[in-house]
């Protein structure tokens, strides 16, 4: 067979020589691209591999995520979304289809928005929003607080559960929190809680989590401006713990979740009313030990106060002590006696002494009219001692002396007892206490007696 002309002096290859020179110039001269397109025919099978197509409005090229690489991507594409792709080229030879490996995906926009967020934190930090001197302290007792988030949202319901067993009120500002205009009303309703009639004690910035963009309405600088200039602490707890925004470096405290916030107000409160009730039972304790006190020295001073009545009440109470145990010695000389009656009557029951027994009955009756007289004598002489200390005491008495013509003087309006005339000056207005009624007298003159003189004025 005759060779062809083609095949003399020229080298030929293989279509599988052809597709690994191609796949290692592709490789080689591609080996590290970042490529903007949008995502479609996204298919995900049961191998873990991610496969679809990465176009624009004029061109195609296939994609693919292995599994591998997948587990370490925080993002999956998803049909129709525009995504930014750092991989490299190949050659998928029992095809010969040039393909992408994608080494990592983010959205479209993602990384510009990052940038974004990244400038205005460094021009705000510049600017000393981020400062801790700035910063106002949060109230450990606030009377009203405000919350600014959306009225819809699951966040809402999570923190007033947490703080409806609290004595403080709520006001809710609603608003967007994420989208078109979001950022707007988010820092109209912190300027609107300022107001003076608003009278709100703290205000909690809150949203659940999400994506950069989803939070992007707390990166805007109105939001941060807002913050800023309120004069009212704000607490941030926008998204999860592992968000960052821009209003968690402005505001005076950051809250990792809504939550968490809700619960560090309820906390604070707590303690501070647990505190208070302390310090009421403290109180009402030292109130009681007081009242005790001045109960027990008042009724120390009370029985140390002597009066008349209670001298006589004293008295008598010693004549009932001594009459009971007079009536007693009598009762106990008449039961001796009875003693010994009955045992000499058992005597004469065996000896039948008739005359004896009528001499010694005799003489028993003797010894008990004495032991009555002498009882009756006893009670007559404690009787009159009882009068005679009652006659001395109304002798004694001030108000007896004034029955008999004496009088009290007593200067007004002090009322104090005049014993001296040196203690009287002239024109000075008396009070002259009789037996019955008071006479008001002024001094016109004074008579000292004729060993003495009078220093205040001259005798008139």
């Amino acid at each position: 067979m005759k060779q062809g002309v083609f095949s003399e002096g020229r080298k030929i290859l293989t279509v599988c020589e052809l597709t690994l020179r191609l796949r290692t110039e592709i490789e080689l001269a591609f080996s590290d691209l970042w490529i903007a397109g949008e995502v479609a025919n996204l298919k995900i099978p049961s191998s873990g591999h991610c496969y679809f197509t990465l176009k624009d409005a004029n061109a195609q090229v296939r994609a693919i995520i292995f599994r591998s690489q997948g587990r370490f991507l925080k993002f999956i594409p998803k049909e129709g979304l525009a995504v930014l792709i750092r991989g490299h080229l190949t050659v998928y030879e029992p095809k010969g289809e040039y393909q992408l490996i994608v080494d990592y995906i983010e959205p479209r926009g993602a990384g510009a928005l990052q940038a974004a967020f990244e400038a205005l934190k460094e021009n705000l930090m510049v600017e000393g929003l981020f400062h801790e001197e700035r910063k106002k302290p949060i109230p450990i007792f606030p009377g009203k607080i405000g919350l600014i988030t959306s009225p819809t949202g699951a966040v809402l319901q999570d923190m007033l559960a947490v703080l409806k067993s609290l004595p403080i009120s709520i006001l809710v500002f609603p608003v967007a929190v994420q989208g078109e205009g979001a950022a707007e009303e988010i820092a109209k309703a912190i300027d609107t809680a300022n107001a003076p009639n608003r009278s709100v004690d703290l205000l909690i910035l809150a949203r659940g989590g999400g994506s950069l963009e989803d939070l992007w309405a707390f990166n805007e600088e109105i939001v941060a401006r807002a913050i800023a200039r309120s004069s009212i602490p704000i607490i941030s707890a926008v998204g999860h713990e592992t968000d960052t925004t821009i209003a968690d470096f402005v505001a005076d405290v950051r809250a990792p979740t809504p939550s968490i916030a809700a619960e560090m107000i309820l906390k604070n409160v707590t303690a501070v009313i647990d505190r208070f009730n302390d310090l009421k039972n403290a109180l009402h304790a030292l109130i009681h030990r007081r009242i005790r006190h001045f109960r027990f020295d008042l009724t120390v001073k009370e029985r140390l106060l002597a009066s008349p009545e209670r001298q006589i009440r004293h008295l008598r109470e010693q004549v009932g002590h001594l009459s009971i145990r007079l009536r007693q010695s009598v009762h106990f000389a008449i039961a001796v006696r009875q003693g010994r009656l009955f045992r000499c009557r058992q005597g004469l029951i065996h000896l039948n002494p008739i005359a004896h027994l009528k001499k010694l009955n005799a003489h028993l009756l003797q010894q008990a009219d004495r032991i009555r007289q002498m009882g009756e004598k006893l009670i007559a002489q404690r009787k009159t001692v009882l009068a005679s200390r009652m006659a001395q005491l109304h002798l004694l008495s001030p108000l007896n002396i004034l029955k008999r013509g004496y009088s009290i003087t007593r200067s007004l309006p002090a009322l104090e007892v005049i014993r001296d005339i040196r203690e009287v000056g002239l024109y000075d207005r008396l009070q002259i206490l009789l037996h019955r009624g008071k006479i008001r007298c002024l001094v016109e003159g004074l008579e000292p007696p004729a060993s003495s003189t009078v220093s205040n004025g001259p005798t008139q």
